[in-house]
This record gives structure tokens, C-alpha cells and sequence, in this order.
């Protein structure tokens, strides 16, 4: 039998051409190396940066090869060189973050040739059966195990990357509490590091969404006075007690006027945090948007030492910790995978579109492959 397959993927080539689905002849048998291994992909899930890395190659920059989108994935081990370590195995469920700039490579393919040891972010899939009563039974184990390493990883990194000491007396506050990251934040904040309080600010239609993630207090951002009701939070209810952690998961300036009031000193290792800038981004934006409203100009300042207070802009990283907190969470039933819709492959346009409208809420999943 022969082992060249159809490999589709969606593919661009820089921000003037539209995704399209690709198709190329892939030997199974001569694909990888003594190093790699070869993973047939079930399901992925869409992150902004997705559209934000389209729209950001620039034809001048990039070369005029097809790019790939996608970032999770989770599908099975078909092809193991002979240094892989031992623990992946020819058969393995596995989910992950492959992480590729520009790259040939992503997870919107039927398969994926990677290097267990320098794509760190893989783990063995988890099993999610507790979630029967909580996930829409649309919903397989590949597109729960999918939807999570990138925006778990971003989550962690802001909770544990600066050295901050977690108590039940600390107070965190997030910009933004309706995002994917967001979900995953309160998740390990509440039920791994037993943080006392965390407050959300999101629209209030999402009050009870968010209370159920398990946000203490939550205040609207489409109604009057946010900046007033934050201080009277600090000032009443907390009887002064300002925050250790401001994070901002979707992009905005308006605390900067009054974080003395609310962020704890720079000498306590406090830190506002961001992972988009001062300003929302839109997803599809062009390079020049995009690099004036994050990380150089926000970079560059992030090392401002005359500043009154610690900030910084996250960069997610490839690393086994958080997937091994995710599995660990997962095993003692204590993390749910915020998830909004699914699109077959076929559709990914339409996923696409759900993801530039910004009116996703949880994680969009793409049906690579079925069987």
C-alpha cells in the first residue's frame, strides 16, 4: 500500500492573499526524521494571533512561500523516528501548541512533522469525560483537548512568570474577564493558587457568564463610571487593599490615570500586566496597526526604569509546565475548556469570520478529521 497521502492545509501567502485550502502529496514514510514524529490532526482551535500573523505578512517582509495557520492541535501519533523519547509512542493521543512564525508548518493540516524536544508545549491528550453535563455533545475529545494549550500557556505565564507570591489575600483585576484567557486565568487562580479575589470587567451581558467561571466581583464596562466603581471596590470594599495584578486581555490605557490608586507599589512586586497594548486590536489588521499598538513601542516602554509602576507585555513561550498544570487541573476535575462553536474543515472560512467579529466567546474549533 502506498504511503503517500493528500495532505490539505489552509494556507496564505501574505496579507493581500486570502486563506485558501491548500493540497500536497505527503510520504508517510519519508516525511519525518530519527527525530520527529508524525501527527495526524483531528482538531485545532483558532487564536487572534491566527489572523493577526495573516495580516501582518507583509509581501516586502515575508517570502512568497505558503504560509500555514494554526497554532492547537490534537490528533494521534502515526509515525515515531527511532530517537524520539520513549513516552511518545506510534498510536498516542496527543494535543499541543506548535509554535511557527511564518512558517510552512501549522495545525489547519491533516498532518504535523514535529520534534517533541524543541516544540515543548505537547502532552498526552486528557480525558474529559466529567464534562458531560458542561459541554455541548457536539463537542469530541480531540476538540476539547485542542482547545486549550495556548490560551492555558498565556494564562500561566501571567500568573507565574513575574515571581509573584500567591495568597488568599491577594487581589487580582482583569481587563477583558469574557476572554479565553481570562477563563483560563480565574480557573488557576481560583481553584490551583487559591487566590482570594479576582475581579472581572467585562459587558454586562456577561455578568452571569463570568460569575460562573468564578469572578467575585464584575463591573460593566458599557455602563457609566468603571474607573469610579474600581476605586470604590479598593477604597470600600477592600478597605484600601489595592491589587497585586492588573491584567488586560484585550487592550485599553484607561487605568493608567489612576493606578496609584488601585496597584499595589512597585517595591511589592506588583504588575500590570497586557497582552495586546493600550488599544483593542482588530484581528485582521495590517502590519503597521498591529506593530504601533503592541509589542515594540510597548516593548521599548516596558523597560522604562523611571516608571512608577512594573508592566509588561506577555510573550507566550513553548514549555511543558503548563501543559503538565493543565493535565494536573484536568485530573482533579478542576479546569474547564472555555468553548464556543465548532466549523468542519471544509468551513474554515466561516471560523475565520466567527474569529475576526470578536463576538466569540470560548474557543472556536476546527473538525480536521473525523476518522
Amino acid at each position: 500500500m502506498s504511503s503517500v497521502v493528500k495532505q490539505r492545509s489552509v494556507t496564505f501567502i501574505n496579507s493581500g492573499s486570502l486563506p485558501k485550502l491548500t493540497t500536497k502529496d505527503l510520504d508517510l514514510d519519508s516525511c519525518y526524521n530519527e527525530n520527529e514524529i508524525v501527527i495526524k490532526v483531528y482538531s485545532a482551535a483558532l487564536n487572534p494571533v491566527d489572523s493577526i500573523m495573516h495580516y501582518s505578512a507583509n509581501k516586502w517582509i515575508t517570502s512568497s512561500s505558503l504560509k500555514t495557520y494554526g497554532k492547537d492541535y490534537a490528533g494521534v501519533i502515526v509515525k515515531r523516528g527511532d530517537k524520539v523519547d520513549p513516552k511518545f509512542k506510534v498510536g498516542d493521543k496527543v494535543n499541543g501548541l506548535i509554535v511557527s512564525l511564518f512558517g510552512t508548518q501549522g495545525s489547519f493540516s491533516d498532518y504535523l512533522v514535529l520534534d517533541p524536544s524543541k516544540q515543548a508545549s505537547i502532552g498526552h491528550m486528557n480525558n474529559f469525560d466529567y464534562l458531560d453535563n458542561y459541554i455541548n455533545s457536539k463537542f469530541n475529545e480531540f476538540d476539547i483537548n485542542a482547545s486549550y494549550p495556548l490560551v492555558f500557556g498565556t494564562a500561566y505565564f501571567v500568573l507565574f512568570n513575574k515571581g509573584q507570591k500567591w495568597t488568599s489575600d491577594s487581589k487580582i483585576l482583569v481587563n477583558g474577564a469574557s476572554t479565553a484567557v481570562s477563563h483560563c486565568l480565574i480557573q488557576i487562580a481560583k481553584k490551583y493558587l487559591n487566590i482570594g479575589t479576582v475581579v472581572g470587567i467585562c459587558n454586562s451581558k456577561s455578568f452571569e457568564y463570568n460569575k460562573k467561571a468564578g469572578f467575585d466581583h464584575l463591573i460593566a464596562y458599557d455602563e457609566p463610571n468603571v474607573l469610579g466603581k474600581v476605586q470604590s471596590l479598593v477604597n470600600e470594599t477592600f478597605n484600601g487593599g489595592k491589587f497585586d495584578l492588573i491584567f488586560d486581555s484585550v487592550g485599553t490605557s484607561q487605568f493608567f490615570p489612576i493606578i496609584e490608586t488601585i496597584l499595589k507599589p512597585k517595591s511589592e512586586n506588583s504588575y500590570y500586566l497586557t497582552i495586546v497594548g493600550k488599544e483593542k486590536l482588530k484581528y485582521n489588521s495590517g502590519l503597521l496597526d498591529y506593530m504601533c499598538k503592541i509589542p515594540v513601542f510597548d516593548y521599548i516602554k516596558s523597560f522604562n526604569p523611571w516608571r512608577k509602576f512594573n508592566y509588561d507585555v506577555i510573550m507566550l513561550e513553548p514549555k511543558a509546565n503548563y501543559m503538565e498544570l493543565a493535565s494536573k487541573m484536568i485530573s482533579k476535575k478542576e479546569f474547564l475548556p472555555p468553548l464556543d462553536s465548532l466549523y468542519n474543515f471544509e468551513d474554515f472560512q466561516e471560523a475565520l469570520d466567527k474569529l475576526n467579529s470578536n463576538k466569540a466567546r470560548g474557543k472556536i474549533i476546527l473538525r480536521i478529521n473525523e476518522d
